[in-house]
């Protein structure tokens, strides 16, 4: 059967069906007047419906004593009542008979809200991750669904209420429930989690050795360090290149470091490391040498006997390559390597190297830099006569 058809068929069963409920079941609605129009609806006045069920529309009119010229109605005829917004509705339907009678008749309906609102999450969001000890701030709203009544007053709340602080304190995942109520005293209860985690890495106090220190060679220096997580998962280990209490490298000149590693049990890791200098025990260049800057008056030609003590015997591999070295007294420091030979004395711990000078340099003042293994650099002045 073609659509059209179909809904013609349609359309005179209804005539019919409202046609024997105006002489049976459904009453008709009239003006005071019974000389008016009647109209019958395809419903009773006051029923209930529950939301989106699928109902026809329909209406009838007649006149006692004429016929029917006009029957209007909102909404039109055949069309389908309203169950999508929930609440009372009304319908009307306006009869006009040939000898200009008219009659407005109206009914209502309510349409039953089941539907159940939902909670709208935004803090905390459904496996949503925090840092520990965050500021973290409860946001929620309730919502009904479209057609709905709407949410009671007091419909909205949880475990805490929008604004409140989220307890970030402790470790672990949890869980939080808000609920949601709406005028027709639908409830929802809904439960999400949230985890607080430790992101942070443990911190790391190393007392010894301090950034940029310096020891003498040989001295006696411990390591010493602490590490702690705080409110954290808690310390994993505390590792450094030495246990604390060791005593630290001192035993070859030049620049060492020293590296703590601290673990915690959320897997974070931190490292610290510091770095330090070990130094040779330098006392100061002896006669003829003079504190540096003054100058003493050496004779040109002649070698300059420079005499230092490093506190003990340290071999003969003191010195960096190509030191000690000539530069004439306020040049830039680009020092010429002096001739010259190295010797220690063991009897009085006393090194000497003999540096070669020349006859042209009478007149002249001349730096004579020295520079260490161990990085240091020192000098002695003098100034050359006849």
């Amino acid at each position: 059967m073609r659509a059209k058809d179909s809904s013609a068929v349609r359309r005179c069963l209804l005539l019919v069906l409202l046609s024997l409920a105006a002489f049976a079941a459904l009453p008709a609605v009239a003006s005071a007047d019974s000389a008016d129009p009647y109209v019958v609806f395809s419903f009773q006045d006051g029923w209930f419906y529950p939301q989106g069920v699928d109902v026809d529309y329909g209406f009838f009119c007649f006149s006692p004593g004429s016929f029917i010229v006009s029957c209007e109605g909102n909404p039109p005829f055949e069309s389908k009542l309203d169950t999508f917004h929930a609440g009372q509705h009304t319908v009307s339907v306006t009869a006009t008979d040939y000898d200009g009678r008219q009659t407005t008749a109206t009914q209502t309906y309510t349409v039953i809200d089941i539907t159940k609102p939902h909670v709208i999450w935004r803090t905390p969001s459904e496996g949503a991750t925090f840092e520990q000890d965050s500021r973290v701030t409860v946001d929620f709203a309730c919502e009904d669904d479209p057609g709905g009544l709407g949410i009671i007053d007091g419909g909205c709340g949880g475990d805490h209420p929008p604004g409140y602080p989220l307890d970030t304190s402790r470790l672990g995942t949890f869980a939080f429930t808000a609920f949601a109520a709406d005028k027709q005293f639908n409830v929802t209860q809904e439960t999400i989690h949230y985890s607080v985690v430790d992101t942070t890495p443990p911190t790391i106090t190393l007392a010894s050795p301090a950034d940029g220190a310096t020891y003498i060679v040989g001295q006696q220096a411990s390591a010493s360090f602490f590490c702690d997580d705080g409110n954290g998962s808690g310390m994993n280990g505390c590792k450094g290149d030495l246990p604390g209490g060791s005593q630290l490298d001192t035993t070859t000149v030049g620049a060492h470091t020293f590296t703590v590693t601290a673990y915690d049990r959320a897997g974070n890791v931190a490292r610290t490391t510091r770095r330090y200098s070990v130094v040779y025990d330098f006392g100061g260049f002896g006669s003829p040498a003079a504190a540096y800057p003054t100058a003493a008056s050496v004779k040109a030609g002649e070698a300059v006997p420079l005499k230092f003590s490093l506190h003990g015997d340290q071999g003969t591999d003191i010195l960096a390559a190509g030191s000690p070295g000539w530069t004439p007294c306020g040049a830039p420091d680009s020092p010429t390597a002096a001739g010259g030979s190295l010797s220690y004395n063991a009897s009085s711990e006393r090194y000497t190297f003999l540096a070669a000078t020349a006859k042209a340099w009478t007149g002249t003042c001349r730096d004579l830099v020295a520079t260490f293994r161990d990085g240091t650099t020192h000098r002695a002045r003098f100034t050359f006569t006849k």
